[in-house]
Protein backbone atom coordinates (compact mmCIF):
# COMPACT_ATOMS: atom_id res chain seq x y z
CA UNK A 1 0.00 0.00 0.00
CA UNK A 2 3.21 2.04 0.65
CA UNK A 3 4.96 1.81 -2.13
CA UNK A 4 1.55 1.81 -4.13
CA UNK A 5 0.58 5.70 -2.65
CA UNK A 6 4.11 6.58 -3.68
CA UNK A 7 3.17 5.61 -6.97
CA UNK A 8 0.20 7.62 -7.42
CA UNK A 9 2.00 10.58 -6.05
CA UNK A 10 4.87 10.30 -8.74
CA UNK A 11 2.03 10.26 -10.62
CA UNK A 12 0.63 13.79 -9.84
CA UNK A 13 3.77 15.11 -9.52
CA UNK A 14 4.70 14.19 -12.82
CA UNK A 15 1.35 15.63 -14.46
CA UNK A 16 1.61 18.46 -12.99
CA UNK A 17 5.73 18.87 -13.75
CA UNK A 18 5.61 18.31 -17.40
CA UNK A 19 3.31 21.63 -17.53
CA UNK A 20 2.70 20.23 -20.85
CA UNK A 21 0.86 17.10 -21.09
CA UNK A 22 -2.75 16.92 -21.63
CA UNK A 23 -5.34 13.97 -22.35
CA UNK A 24 -4.39 12.47 -25.69
CA UNK A 25 -7.59 13.06 -27.05
CA UNK A 26 -7.11 16.42 -27.02
CA UNK A 27 -5.96 17.86 -30.60
CA UNK A 28 -4.06 20.45 -29.50
CA UNK A 29 -5.80 22.83 -31.45
CA UNK A 30 -5.50 26.69 -29.76
CA UNK A 31 -8.13 27.55 -26.98
CA UNK A 32 -9.36 31.01 -26.30
CA UNK A 33 -11.35 32.84 -23.85
CA UNK A 34 -14.52 34.83 -24.77
CA UNK A 35 -12.84 37.63 -23.94
CA UNK A 36 -12.53 41.00 -26.08
CA UNK A 37 -11.24 39.95 -29.21
CA UNK A 38 -8.10 41.11 -30.55
CA UNK A 39 -7.33 42.34 -34.33
CA UNK A 40 -4.68 40.75 -36.34
CA UNK A 41 -1.09 41.99 -36.30
CA UNK A 42 -0.94 39.78 -32.58
CA UNK A 43 3.06 39.78 -33.23
CA UNK A 44 2.59 43.79 -32.07
CA UNK A 45 0.22 43.65 -29.21
CA UNK A 46 1.79 42.71 -25.23
CA UNK A 47 2.35 38.74 -24.73
CA UNK A 48 2.82 36.98 -21.95
CA UNK A 49 4.87 33.14 -22.33
CA UNK A 50 3.59 31.31 -19.10
CA UNK A 51 5.68 28.07 -20.16
CA UNK A 52 9.29 27.55 -20.93
CA UNK A 53 7.88 25.70 -24.41
CA UNK A 54 5.70 28.95 -25.11
CA UNK A 55 8.98 31.52 -24.64
CA UNK A 56 10.52 29.21 -26.92
CA UNK A 57 8.06 29.29 -29.53
CA UNK A 58 7.67 33.53 -29.22
CA UNK A 59 11.68 33.78 -29.34
CA UNK A 60 11.53 31.13 -32.72
CA UNK A 61 8.69 34.05 -34.30
CA UNK A 62 10.90 37.04 -33.11
CA UNK A 63 8.73 38.35 -30.36
CA UNK A 64 9.68 40.17 -27.51
CA UNK A 65 7.00 39.54 -24.67
CA UNK A 66 6.39 41.72 -22.05
CA UNK A 67 6.33 38.96 -19.49
CA UNK A 68 7.92 35.60 -19.29
CA UNK A 69 7.90 32.68 -16.56
CA UNK A 70 10.44 32.53 -13.75
CA UNK A 71 12.44 29.52 -14.19
CA UNK A 72 15.65 27.64 -13.98
CA UNK A 73 16.38 26.52 -17.34
CA UNK A 74 17.95 29.26 -19.60
CA UNK A 75 15.49 31.15 -21.29
CA UNK A 76 16.14 33.13 -24.96
CA UNK A 77 18.94 35.93 -24.20
CA UNK A 78 16.23 38.08 -25.41
CA UNK A 79 14.49 37.63 -22.45
CA UNK A 80 17.12 38.40 -20.27
CA UNK A 81 15.58 42.14 -18.57
CA UNK A 82 11.89 41.18 -19.31
CA UNK A 83 9.44 41.24 -16.59
CA UNK A 84 9.32 37.27 -14.82
CA UNK A 85 5.50 36.69 -13.43
CA UNK A 86 6.34 33.81 -11.34
CA UNK A 87 5.69 29.40 -11.99
CA UNK A 88 3.46 27.98 -15.04
CA UNK A 89 1.28 26.76 -12.35
CA UNK A 90 0.54 29.67 -10.08
CA UNK A 91 1.94 33.50 -11.88
CA UNK A 92 1.72 36.34 -9.67
CA UNK A 93 -1.11 37.88 -10.82
CA UNK A 94 0.09 41.03 -9.56
CA UNK A 95 3.22 40.84 -11.87
CA UNK A 96 0.63 40.04 -14.76
CA UNK A 97 -2.29 42.79 -14.59
CA UNK A 98 0.70 45.30 -14.16
CA UNK A 99 1.83 44.19 -17.81
CA UNK A 100 -1.50 44.78 -19.01
CA UNK A 101 -1.15 41.64 -21.72
CA UNK A 102 -3.69 40.96 -24.36
CA UNK A 103 -2.47 37.67 -25.02
CA UNK A 104 -1.57 35.30 -22.21
CA UNK A 105 0.57 31.87 -23.87
CA UNK A 106 0.74 28.52 -21.37
CA UNK A 107 -0.03 25.06 -21.61
CA UNK A 108 -3.28 23.41 -22.12
CA UNK A 109 -2.64 21.08 -19.11
CA UNK A 110 -2.92 24.14 -16.60
CA UNK A 111 -5.67 25.45 -18.58
CA UNK A 112 -8.63 24.93 -15.84
CA UNK A 113 -6.65 25.89 -13.12
CA UNK A 114 -5.29 29.42 -15.37
CA UNK A 115 -8.99 29.87 -16.40
CA UNK A 116 -10.32 29.93 -12.92
CA UNK A 117 -7.17 32.15 -11.81
CA UNK A 118 -7.82 35.01 -15.05
CA UNK A 119 -11.71 35.52 -14.35
CA UNK A 120 -12.22 38.92 -14.56
CA UNK A 121 -8.81 39.83 -16.11
CA UNK A 122 -9.37 41.35 -19.83
CA UNK A 123 -6.83 39.17 -21.78
CA UNK A 124 -7.33 36.09 -23.88
CA UNK A 125 -5.35 33.02 -23.61
CA UNK A 126 -3.93 30.11 -25.59
CA UNK A 127 -3.29 26.95 -24.52
CA UNK A 128 -1.00 24.80 -26.31
CA UNK A 129 -0.60 21.04 -26.12
CA UNK A 130 2.56 19.27 -25.74
CA UNK A 131 1.99 15.93 -25.12
CA UNK A 132 4.49 14.48 -28.09
CA UNK A 133 6.17 15.06 -31.20
CA UNK A 134 3.45 15.73 -33.78
CA UNK A 135 2.12 18.44 -31.41
CA UNK A 136 5.55 20.41 -31.59
CA UNK A 137 4.59 20.83 -35.21
CA UNK A 138 0.62 21.89 -34.15
CA UNK A 139 1.84 24.43 -32.13
CA UNK A 140 4.37 25.80 -34.52
CA UNK A 141 1.31 25.91 -36.95
CA UNK A 142 -1.10 27.89 -34.12
CA UNK A 143 1.61 29.97 -32.89
CA UNK A 144 2.07 31.48 -35.96
CA UNK A 145 -1.78 31.63 -37.62
CA UNK A 146 -2.16 33.56 -34.24
CA UNK A 147 0.63 36.28 -34.81
CA UNK A 148 -0.09 36.46 -38.17
CA UNK A 149 2.91 35.14 -38.97
CA UNK A 150 2.00 32.02 -41.00
CA UNK A 151 4.59 32.02 -43.44
CA UNK A 152 7.26 32.18 -41.69
CA UNK A 153 5.63 29.11 -39.75
CA UNK A 154 5.56 27.13 -43.10
CA UNK A 155 9.20 27.64 -43.18
CA UNK A 156 9.91 26.55 -40.26
CA UNK A 157 8.01 23.84 -40.30
CA UNK A 158 9.12 22.43 -43.62
CA UNK A 159 12.66 22.77 -42.69
CA UNK A 160 11.98 20.62 -39.84
CA UNK A 161 9.89 18.33 -41.94
CA UNK A 162 12.72 18.02 -44.40
CA UNK A 163 14.88 16.99 -41.51
CA UNK A 164 12.88 14.47 -40.32
CA UNK A 165 12.69 12.75 -43.71
CA UNK A 166 16.17 12.53 -43.92
CA UNK A 167 15.98 10.35 -40.84
CA UNK A 168 13.53 8.29 -41.43
CA UNK A 169 14.88 7.29 -44.79
CA UNK A 170 18.01 6.20 -43.19
CA UNK A 171 16.69 3.71 -40.85
CA UNK A 172 14.05 2.36 -43.72
CA UNK A 173 13.27 -1.52 -43.85
CA UNK A 174 15.27 -1.87 -40.68
CA UNK A 175 13.94 -4.63 -38.38
CA UNK A 176 12.09 -3.06 -34.99
CA UNK A 177 13.51 -3.08 -31.96
CA UNK A 178 11.22 -3.74 -28.34
CA UNK A 179 11.90 -0.89 -25.78
CA UNK A 180 11.23 -0.21 -22.58
CA UNK A 181 11.23 3.59 -21.49
CA UNK A 182 11.50 3.61 -17.59
CA UNK A 183 11.17 7.17 -16.35
CA UNK A 184 13.10 7.60 -13.05
CA UNK A 185 13.33 10.07 -10.01
CA UNK A 186 15.03 10.15 -6.60
CA UNK A 187 12.34 7.78 -5.19
CA UNK A 188 10.04 6.04 -7.81
CA UNK A 189 10.10 4.69 -10.49
CA UNK A 190 7.48 4.59 -13.35
CA UNK A 191 7.03 3.16 -17.31
CA UNK A 192 6.52 5.37 -20.15
CA UNK A 193 3.39 4.50 -22.63
CA UNK A 194 3.46 5.79 -26.14
CA UNK A 195 1.19 8.72 -24.61
CA UNK A 196 4.33 10.20 -23.70
CA UNK A 197 6.49 12.57 -25.77
CA UNK A 198 9.02 9.65 -25.44
CA UNK A 199 7.16 7.65 -26.26
CA UNK A 200 5.74 9.42 -29.34
CA UNK A 201 9.30 9.37 -30.73
CA UNK A 202 9.50 5.98 -30.32
CA UNK A 203 6.86 5.22 -32.12
CA UNK A 204 7.79 7.86 -34.85
CA UNK A 205 10.63 5.56 -35.16
CA UNK A 206 8.58 2.66 -35.70
CA UNK A 207 9.78 1.11 -32.66
CA UNK A 208 7.78 -1.14 -30.50
CA UNK A 209 6.88 0.47 -26.87
CA UNK A 210 6.27 -3.17 -24.89
CA UNK A 211 4.27 -0.42 -22.69
CA UNK A 212 1.45 -0.80 -25.68
CA UNK A 213 -0.42 -3.10 -24.56
CA UNK A 214 -0.47 -2.11 -20.09
CA UNK A 215 -2.03 1.56 -21.71
CA UNK A 216 -4.82 0.02 -23.38
CA UNK A 217 -7.63 1.65 -22.41
CA UNK A 218 -5.47 3.90 -19.62
CA UNK A 219 -4.68 6.65 -21.84
CA UNK A 220 -1.69 7.87 -19.30
CA UNK A 221 1.31 8.93 -20.52
CA UNK A 222 3.58 7.29 -16.74
CA UNK A 223 2.07 3.45 -15.15
CA UNK A 224 3.23 1.49 -12.49
CA UNK A 225 4.42 -1.41 -13.56
CA UNK A 226 5.73 -4.85 -11.70
CA UNK A 227 8.82 -6.86 -12.36
CA UNK A 228 7.27 -9.72 -13.23
CA UNK A 229 5.53 -7.61 -15.86
CA UNK A 230 9.25 -6.34 -17.53
CA UNK A 231 10.48 -9.69 -17.21
CA UNK A 232 8.01 -11.20 -19.19
CA UNK A 233 8.80 -8.30 -21.79
CA UNK A 234 12.12 -8.49 -21.72
CA UNK A 235 12.61 -5.72 -24.24
CA UNK A 236 15.99 -5.21 -26.64
CA UNK A 237 16.41 -1.90 -25.09
CA UNK A 238 15.80 -0.28 -22.16
CA UNK A 239 15.83 3.58 -22.13
CA UNK A 240 16.23 5.63 -18.79
CA UNK A 241 14.22 9.43 -18.31
CA UNK A 242 14.98 11.43 -15.69
CA UNK A 243 12.98 14.87 -15.02
CA UNK A 244 13.40 15.25 -10.81
CA UNK A 245 17.25 15.77 -9.76
CA UNK A 246 18.68 14.46 -12.91
CA UNK A 247 21.97 13.04 -11.48
CA UNK A 248 20.14 12.10 -8.38
CA UNK A 249 18.19 10.01 -10.12
CA UNK A 250 20.27 8.81 -11.89
CA UNK A 251 22.61 7.47 -9.18
CA UNK A 252 18.93 5.76 -8.38
CA UNK A 253 18.85 4.00 -11.43
CA UNK A 254 22.44 2.65 -11.24
CA UNK A 255 21.57 1.14 -7.77
CA UNK A 256 18.28 -0.29 -9.03
CA UNK A 257 19.76 -1.98 -11.58
CA UNK A 258 22.61 -3.15 -10.06
CA UNK A 259 20.20 -5.83 -8.53
CA UNK A 260 20.13 -9.36 -9.85
CA UNK A 261 16.75 -9.03 -11.96
CA UNK A 262 17.58 -6.37 -14.25
CA UNK A 263 21.19 -7.81 -14.72
CA UNK A 264 19.38 -11.05 -16.11
CA UNK A 265 17.39 -9.20 -18.76
CA UNK A 266 18.74 -9.29 -22.55
CA UNK A 267 19.05 -5.81 -22.86
CA UNK A 268 21.12 -4.85 -19.71
CA UNK A 269 23.53 -8.24 -20.60
CA UNK A 270 23.88 -6.98 -24.52
CA UNK A 271 24.15 -3.21 -23.11
CA UNK A 272 21.57 -1.92 -24.38
CA UNK A 273 20.60 0.25 -21.78
CA UNK A 274 20.73 4.24 -22.74
CA UNK A 275 20.27 7.17 -20.20
CA UNK A 276 18.56 9.75 -22.42
CA UNK A 277 20.01 13.37 -21.82
CA UNK A 278 17.07 16.07 -20.25
CA UNK A 279 18.12 18.96 -23.20
CA UNK A 280 16.52 16.98 -25.49
CA UNK A 281 14.25 14.33 -23.88
CA UNK A 282 11.79 15.56 -21.53
CA UNK A 283 8.58 14.83 -19.86
CA UNK A 284 6.98 17.30 -22.45
CA UNK A 285 8.07 18.10 -26.13
CA UNK A 286 10.17 20.73 -26.84
CA UNK A 287 11.47 22.75 -30.23
CA UNK A 288 14.73 20.01 -30.05
CA UNK A 289 12.05 17.55 -31.15
CA UNK A 290 13.91 16.91 -34.30
CA UNK A 291 17.10 16.24 -32.97
CA UNK A 292 15.28 13.71 -30.12
CA UNK A 293 14.09 12.06 -33.00
CA UNK A 294 17.46 12.08 -34.46
CA UNK A 295 19.04 11.04 -31.29
CA UNK A 296 16.74 8.39 -30.68
CA UNK A 297 16.74 6.56 -34.59
CA UNK A 298 20.66 6.03 -33.49
CA UNK A 299 19.96 4.46 -29.98
CA UNK A 300 17.23 2.29 -32.00
CA UNK A 301 19.11 1.23 -34.67
CA UNK A 302 22.29 2.26 -34.57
Amino acid sequence: MKKFKSLMALALCVTMGMVGCSSPTDTGKVEAKNEPQIEEGMAEKKIIAGTFMSAELLDLFDINPVGVLTSEKALPERYKDVAKIGSPMKPDLEVVASLSPELYVSDSNLKEALDEMFKGMAFETMYLTNNSYENVFQNIENVGERLDKTNKANEIIKEMRDQEKKIMDAIAGKEAPKVLILFGTPESFMIATPHSYTGSLVEKLGGINVAEGMAAGRPSPYLPYSLETVAELNPDIILRLTHVSPEVSRKAFDAEFAKGFWTNLDAVKNGEVYDLDNENFGVSANLRAVKALEKMAKILYK
